[in-house]
């Protein structure tokens, strides 16, 4: 091969290496130019869903400094998880006053607004939430038996799309006889429930069965509205009470100041399950700590966002269960308060 020919032949082995080298420079720069493209498209339509909307049913009245306070401790939790409102969810509150008709308005209005996780206080506004969807996750807060009410299959492995925190009001049924009892010497116990509301009838013969066990008669008067209460009251004392144990639902929490003062009147003292009862003048409170509880609850919240299922967080029990007893009613009343009850309290309001 002469050197002409030799030249020719490397100069156009050159060129086709470097058509061949532009080729995959412009195949190399459309991709990485394709993928820095859909990168940020991706990341805009994740920050275009915006923050999770979370529908949370507080129980009461935002006027109420105690019911107040318990949203407080929500937010609170929240912050503690690591959940900053308006960058990782927006709170979407609506108070419940524990009917059904409201309570059921309530969670119909949060999933038209968009809710994509319920966070609702008590069995009322639990069983409204479940009944309304079985798809959006739900924590529940204080619901005395989650199974008997159909929110779970069990404590352990919940199995559908609720979980949250029980009051185990149902389990505290023996500890308010036995307060009771520890107070009163009588051989009756005096008890008022409300008789329309899903869970009554659960927690009213768990308290028969409990004052049964320990040899007393359980001598009880039901009501279904806020116009019964005098009434009922009047005629428990009439029987011959001289202390009334109260059922622990909505409607007793919601009318508990009422209860008092008319139980008051009528010189008769009161044991609530409701811790702030004894702040409202009721002789003895013993419950759950309901702050503690609903500063809990965002944490499961947390877990939920991250991709956990309701199903697989087992419901959680209260770690600390308040004793409060109130002197001055006490006093007002003439009720001597044993020393043991004194030693044990959690805290001595006079």
């Amino acid at each position: 091969m002469t050197a002409d020919v030799q030249a020719r032949a490397s100069e156009k082995k050159t060129t086709i290496t470097w058509l061949e080298d532009s080729v995959r420079r412009r195949d190399f720069i459309r991709s990485t130019a394709g993928s820095a493209l859909l990168w940020p498209l991706g990341a805009r339509a994740q920050q275009a869903k915006g923050p999770t909307r979370i529908g949370l049913l507080p129980f009461g009245s935002p006027s109420n400094a105690y019911d107040q306070s318990l949203v407080d401790a929500f937010r609170s939790g929240l912050r503690q998880a690591g959940l900053i409102e308006g960058r990782d969810m927006v709170l979407d509150i609506v108070w419940t006053s524990g009917s059904d008709a409201d309570t059921d308005k309530a969670v119909a209005e949060l999933i038209r607004r968009g809710a994509e996780l319920l966070v609702p206080t008590g069995s009322t506004a639990s069983v409204a939430a479940k009944r309304h969807t079985s798809t959006i996750p739900i924590v529940f807060i204080s619901v005395g038996n989650p199974v008997a009410m159909r929110l779970v299959e069990n404590l352990a492995h919940p199995g559908g799309n609720a979980t949250g925190f029980s009051d185990i009001f149902s389990e505290l049924s023996a500890k308010l006889v036995e307060l009771g009892r520890a107070l009163n010497k009588q051989d009756t116990m005096d008890y008022l429930w409300h008789t329309a509301w899903p869970d009554g009838k659960n927690r009213f013969q768990a308290t028969e069965q409990a004052a049964q066990s320990a040899g007393l008669k359980l001598r009880a008067r039901g009501i279904a509205e806020s116009a019964e209460i005098d009434q009922a009251i009047k005629a428990m004392k009439l029987d011959g009470a001289t202390m009334i144990i109260v059922q622990p639902s909505p409607f007793t929490y919601r009318q508990r100041a009422r209860i008092i003062d008319s139980a008051s009147h009528n010189d008769l003292a009161t044991i609530f399950g409701f811790p702030a009862a004894a702040r409202d003048g009721a002789l003895i409170a013993y419950g759950p700590d309901y702050l503690q509880m609903n500063q809990r609850a965002p944490f499961y919240v947390n877990q939920i966002l991250k991709g956990a299922k309701p199903a697989d967080l087992p419901v959680e029990l209260p770690t600390k269960i308040n004793l409060l007893v109130n002197l001055k009613t006490a006093k007002t009343l003439g009720v001597e308060v044993p020393l043991q009850l004194l030693i044990r309290a959690d805290e001595l309001i006079e």
